[in-house]
């Protein structure tokens, strides 16, 4: 699986940015700058991505937790691509670009 984007709808410091990845063909990227530029923010938003925001978190302190939501484009190995949503929720937080449950 390769990251191709990683969309911050609305988490932590950030409302509607994308984090275009799709360049190169190594699968290593690095993300620097200075501090509280959201670095950290954008560790925990390719976590909460890939395995749902956390019951307790610091993420929500621009967004209200209801509205908390990232997205992001994933290639497979056979190259086909899927897009995703993920809300934060107790369950069906996994959602296509359509705001239904996957």
């Amino acid at each position: 699986m390769k990251i191709l984007e990683l969309q911050f709808l609305a988490f932590g410091p950030f409302t509607n940015l994308c984090l275009d990845l799709s360049a190169g063909n190594h699968g290593l990227h690095v993300l620097f700058g200075p501090n509280e530029a959201g670095k950290s923010s954008a560790l925990r938003a390719l976590r909460a991505l890939l395995y749902g925001i956390p019951n307790q978190t610091s993420d929500n302190f621009l967004h209200d937790n209801p509205k908390l939501r990232l997205g992001g484009r994933l290639r497979h190995s056979d190259g086909t691509e899927l897009w995703v949503v993920r809300r934060k929720g107790l369950k069906n937080t996994l959602l296509g670009l359509d705001e239904r449950p996957i």
